[in-house]
């Protein structure tokens, strides 16, 4: 930890305890929405910097994760240092807005995701996913690693976050294939579907939406590991579906992109048009909001300083969206440093935006010369040291201290049915953590009882949870009212190994309901061992053509695919029978695939730290009598047979760069020669040279290329001057 980290860390502990403070008001001229709804800063600056993520613990308490030391300069230097802090805020005059912070934990290096659960804390500091006891005076206990290699690879903008805790009681995240659950004081890692990039959140169900830069919403219209068991399938239309299609924005002010030099990227006044940094993702369900609100779907365009809503809908099994609007946003701002990089659900049912408040927020290994060209003539290198978190809401009272964990079981069995999705999980989280047989038998003669669809649903999970789904809950006959929670109980009965009986099966086709007979589908898929059910295949018959109702029994048929492919199955499975005989001469891959690795822009940009920015600087504009700039260079932007032959063999005598003649003296020496680079290292650094210091997309770097000039007639010592270069390899 450095001695500037100390005094910063000093400053804010002091504004912590300091008796006279001043609340950061908001500036509403910068803000339109496009709703009569209130907005606040609940919490901004000097209290916060660069806040990416929050929390509530039980308390109703609002947690906050800052991630200081990314991109604090235009060359995001001193990154690797532990800068970043997760804080309590703290609002002593109980006006509503937080005026005190106290440090829980601190010198965290590139921490991105956090979770209140079991009691304590669980927050990703890559590679590790750490778990640390809260005692009573909210001070850290002790702490445990739950996963040594949560993040492997990848630089910051490719690191799993989330740390969702969902309704099937595992705790799931983006840019992961890893899910994650506290049992019987153990913690448990599975594998599950690969998500999305920067946000996760999930429906009133269970279901998992997320998204990617590009694509503002997408997700699965189907509970989390339902075809995740047959390797030689990549691709389901029941995964990772797009949600949204529509993927325009509507910005108010010209807009700095990455790659904003391309066609067709900006609109003539130079705004983008779609989304570029989609993040975030927020299924929304909160009293705070009006009822045309409640199950939209929010997503932060930090690029475009705005927050997008959607309204979502089912059809049949899938779940569609529209934006809400045309030609307008839900919310945006004029001032650019607006940086909305996640939404949340809060106990208060209030919307809540955390905003980062950072001028630059691309990543030093992706941005393009264009870009720091952009923020630079801005000035918004300049801004740092701020961070905002908003709440919008019918009105903005002060948040209220709920004592979840004094709650009777009365109490939390009620919260089962409340209309604020946060207030609902929680209670459930309360049962799974701490039931006993006392609190089995009381939710066992509930779920009797209930006429609530979201306590239903709530309470068929808690069971699960707590080891106590029984075949007894199919009894219930309000399981066969609810669509959602008759889907939600089949998949637990495959879980739980339950077999349905007849009758039980046939009130669940009776209800003649799309989802129910695809849930019904993948439970007899499961169950297909031997024979298949002739109720079953009369179903599937009248879905037939539908290619995404019949993924379960494709999925599920590894292992024993001849069941399928029998003769008397060829009239009611034609399309099931297709795919199956396809993926049976398929063979199963020797091993798993690794889906976190590395990506080249990563890689190369280690690389030219290592290896180039000594002598070239870490932002590629040359140091003074050593090297020329490669900014814009006509050694980068030219041809890529020229700019690998400078790096292979390379360069001596006077250059020129930008008009400007360079005679330093110095030859640049060759790294083909060196035997611990590879060509796969020269192809790495090459692309990300190419892509970081040029205002236009370059030809890529290829490893042929790099074999075709290792068999110039030189030697690897043998630099080439400038007149030699020119020569050789002439612009096309």
């Amino acid at each position: 930890m450095t001695k500037n980290f100390y005094t910063l860390a000093v400053v804010f502990l002091c504004l912590s305890c300091s008796k006279e403070y001043s609340e950061t008001q908001l500036d509403h001229t910068k803000y339109k929405l496009a709703s009569t709804l209130q907005l606040e800063a609940i919490a901004a600056e000097p209290l916060l910097e660069a806040p990416v993520a929050i929390s509530f613990d039980d308390n109703g308490q609002l947690w906050a994760l800052e991630l200081i030391g990314y991109m604090r300069n235009i060359e995001g230097t001193q990154e690797e240092e532990p800068a970043g802090r997760i804080v309590i805020l703290e609002d002593k005059d109980e006006d509503g807005i937080m005026d005190h912070t106290r440090v829980f934990l601190d010198s965290l290096k590139l921490a991105r995701a956090f979770s209140h659960v079991y009691d304590g804390l669980l927050y990703a500091e890559p590679p590790f996913l750490f778990f640390t006891e809260i005692r009573s005076d909210n001070t850290p206990g002790k702490t445990t690693v739950v996963d040594s290699s949560y993040a492997v690879g990848g630089n910051v903008e490719h690191q799993p976050n989330g740390l969702l805790y969902n309704l099937d009681n595992w705790i799931y995240n983006a840019k992961s294939n890893k899910r994650y659950r506290l049992k019987d004081g153990k913690w448990l890692t599975e594998t599950t579907s690969f998500r999305g990039q920067w946000g996760i959140t999930h429906d009133d169900m269970g279901r998992l939406l997320y998204n990617d830069n590009s694509n503002q919403l997408k997700g699965d219209w189907i509970l989390p590991n339902m075809l995740d068991n047959n390797p030689k399938i990549n691709t389901l239309k029941a995964l990772r579906a797009t949600i949204v299609a529509n993927q325009k924005v509507y910005p108010v002010q010209a807009t700095s992109i990455n790659r904003g030099y391309l066609p067709n990227m900006l609109d003539e006044e130079q705004k983008v048009k779609n989304f570029t940094s989609a993040c975030g993702p927020l299924y929304f369900e909160g009293t705070n909001l009006p009822n045309t609100f409640q199950g939209n779907a929010f997503v932060s365009g930090p690029e475009a300083n705005l927050i997008k809503r959607n309204i979502l809908e089912n059809q049949a099994l899938k779940l569609n969206g529209k934006q809400a609007y045309a030609n307008k946003e839900f919310l945006i701002s004029t001032d650019e440093n607006f940086r909305p990089v996640n939404n949340f659900n809060g106990p208060d049912g209030s919307l809540f935006v955390v905003d980062m408040h950072r001028g630059v927020i691309q990543h030093k290994t992706y941005m393009s010369g264009y870009l720091r060209q952009e923020y630079l003539k801005k000035g918004l290198d300049t801004v740092v040291g701020m961070g905002r978190i908003l709440r919008i809401g019918k009105s903005l009272k002060p948040l209220r201290k709920l004592k979840i964990s004094k709650w009777t079981n009365s109490q939390l069995i009620d919260s089962l049915a409340s209309k604020n999705i946060w207030i609902r999980t929680r209670a459930q989280q309360h049962f799974v953590a701490k039931g006993t047989p006392k609190t089995i038998e009381l939710l066992q003669e509930k779920i009797k009882k209930s006429k609530s669809r979201q306590q239903l649903i709530h309470l068929l999970y808690a069971l699960s949870g707590l080891d106590a789904f029984t075949s007894n809950l199919f009894e219930i006959a309000t399981l066969y009212q609810y669509p959602k929670a008759a889907a939600v109980a089949i998949k637990l009965a495959v879980d739980h190994n339950i077999t349905l009986t007849p009758e039980q099966l046939d009130a669940f086709i009776s209800m003649q309901h799309t989802m129910v007979d695809y849930y019904l589908g993948y439970y007899w898929s499961k169950q297909a061992k031997h024979h298949l059910d002739e109720k079953w295949l009369t179903l599937i018959g009248k879905y037939q053509e539908a290619d995404w109702f019949i993924e379960p029994a494709v999925v599920n048929s590894l292992g024993h695919e001849q069941l399928y492919l029998q003769e008397r199955y060829a009239a009611v499975l034609p399309n099931t029978q297709n795919q199956i005989d396809s993926l049976s001469k398929i063979p199963l891959p020797q091993t798993e695939s690794v889906i976190f690795q590395d990506d080249n822009l990563t890689r190369g940009r280690t690389l030219f730290n290592q290896h180039c920015a000594t002598c070239h600087g870490p932002d590629g504009r040359g140091i003074t009598n050593l090297a020329p700039p490669l900014l814009n260079s006509e050694y980068v932007t030219g041809p890529k047979e020229r700019f690998l032959a400078v790096m292979l063999y390379g360069l001596n005598g006077p250059v020129t760069v930008n008009g400007k003649r360079y005679n330093n003296g110095i030859a640049m020496p060759g790294i083909g020669g060196n035997l611990e680079i590879t060509d796969e290292n020269i192809r790495d650094i090459g692309n990300y040279i190419r892509n970081a210091f040029t205002h236009k997309a370059q030809q890529d770097v290829d490893l042929e290329t790099i074999k075709e000039l290792r068999q110039l007639d030189r030697k690897t010592d043998q630099s080439f001057t400038e007149e030699e270069l020119f020569e050789l390899f002439k612009a096309h």
